[in-house]
C-alpha cells in the first residue's frame, strides 16, 4: 500500500500502543494530501484488530480483509456529507454518528471512526462530537485526518494527540515510482514533494493539467483587457464544482512559482518546481523582488480564501489578473 511508504518510527510507536491497550482516544493525522495519513489510519485498525497471532495485521484474517474492503462493521469512515453541495462534513453527520455509536461494537476489540477530512468540519459539527472526542464509548477511538491541524476548531485540537506525517525523502519517491515502472522526472519529483498519493494523482493526468492550467493564466495576462475578461468568464462558466479543481491547480501552480521566484531572488541556482520554465522564474524574480513576490502570494492566498468563502469566481480571478499586471508593471 502506497500510503505505508516513510514514517515507519510513527507506525511502530502507533502498532506498540495498540497492542497494549494505551492509545489516545482522539488521534489526530496531520500532514500533507497523499503522504498516508488515511492508509496508516486504516492500518491502526487493523493493527488494533487482527485476530492472528503472529504479526499484526496479518492481512489475512477476517477483521484485516474487512477492513481493507471498507466492510468492517466497527471501522466507520465518516466523508463529506454527500447531501450537501458545500463540501463540509455536517451536523446531521455529526448527530447520527453518536446516535450509532451508543450500541457496542460489533465484533472489534477496538472500534475505530476516522473523519476524513476532519478539517471540513464545521463548527456546529465539531461542537457537537466534542464530548465525544473527550469521552468516547468503551473500546472506541477517533482518528481525525488532517492537512493542517490549524483548520481545525482549537476545542478540537485540545482533545486530541497530534500525529505528524512527514515527507518522504528525494530518493525515496523516487524509488517508489521506479516500482511502479513510473519516469521519475525532476518535475514530478518536486511537485509530488514526497507524498507517493500525490505523485501518482500528478502521473495519472493531473501533473498535465497543472501544466497547462498555469500556462493559460500566465498567457492571459499578456492579452487586451477584452481577452483577459474572457479568459475569467470562460475559467468559471457553469457548476462551481466543475470548475472548482481546474481554478485550484492554476492558484496552486502559481503559489508554487512565487516560492521558485523567491529562490531565485535569494540565489538559488535553478527552480525547485517549475523546473521546465526556469526563464519564466527568473523573470518573476528579478522584476517583481522579495516585497513583490510577497504581495503577489497574498494575492493569491486572497484569492484562495476567498473562493473557499464562495465568493463569485469570476470577481475573484479578475481581481487576481489585476493584481498581478499591476505588480507585472503590464498594460491596464
Amino acid at each position: 500500500m502506497q500510503g505505508l511508504l516513510g514514517n515507519q518510527a510513527i507506525r511502530q510507536r502507533l502498532g506498540r500502543l495498540a497492542a497494549t491497550d494505551r492509545l489516545h482516544p482522539c488521534l489526530l493525522f496531520e500532514g500533507p494530501p497523499g503522504i498516508g495519513k488515511a492508509e496508516t489510519a486504516r492500518w491502526l485498525a487493523q493493527s488494533a484488530n487482527c485476530t492472528s497471532p503472529l504479526g499484526k495485521p496479518c492481512g489475512q484474517c477476517w477483521s484485516c480483509r474487512q477492513i481493507v474492503q471498507g466492510t468492517h462493521p466497527d471501522v466507520i469512515v465518516v466523508g463529506l456529507d454527500p447531501e450537501r453541495t458545500a463540501p463540509i462534513i455536517s451536523v446531521r453527520q455529526a448527530r447520527a454518528l453518536t446516535a450509532s455509536l451508543r450500541l457496542r461494537p460489533y465484533q472489534a476489540r477496538r472500534r475505530f471512526v476516522i473523519i476524513d477530512p476532519a478539517d471540513a468540519m464545521g463548527p456546529g459539527a465539531a461542537n457537537a462530537l466534542l464530548k465525544t472526542f473527550e469521552e468516547p464509548p468503551d473500546a472506541t477511538g477517533f482518528v481525525l485526518v488532517s492537512e493542517s491541524a490549524a483548520r481545525l476548531l482549537p476545542t478540537v485540537r485540545s482533545r486530541s494527540q497530534r500525529v505528524r506525517f512527514a515527507p518522504l525523502s528525494t530518493e525515496e519517491l523516487a524509488t517508489f515510482l521506479r516500482s511502479r515502472e513510473v519516469e521519475a522526472s525532476p518535475l514530478l519529483l518536486a511537485l509530488a514533494q514526497g507524498c507517493p498519493g500525490r505523485a501518482l494523482t500528478l502521473v495519472e493526468g493531473e501533473l498535465a493539467a497543472w501544466q497547462q492550467a498555469r500556462d493559460a493564466f500566465l498567457a492571459a495576462l499578456d492579452e487586451p483587457i477584452e481577452a483577459r475578461l474572457k479568459f475569467a468568464e470562460k475559467l468559471v462558466k457553469g457548476d462551481r464544482a466543475k470548475w472548482t479543481a481546474r481554478v485550484g491547480l492554476m492558484l496552486d501552480a502559481l503559489s508554487r512559482l512565487v516560492v521558485d521566484a523567491l529562490g531565485h531572488a535569494a540565489g538559488a541556482e535553478a527552480p525547485r518546481m517549475h523546473v521546465d520554465r526556469p526563464k519564466l522564474v527568473s523573470t518573476w524574480g528579478d522584476r517583481l523582488g522579495p516585497e513583490g513576490l510577497r504581495r503577489v502570494g497574498l494575492a493569491i492566498r486572497r484569492a484562495e480564501d476567498d473562493l473557499a468563502a464562495y465568493v463569485n469566481g469570476r470577481l475573484v480571478i479578475d481581481t487576481l489578473l489585476a493584481s498581478l499586471m499591476g505588480e507585472l508593471g503590464r498594460r491596464p
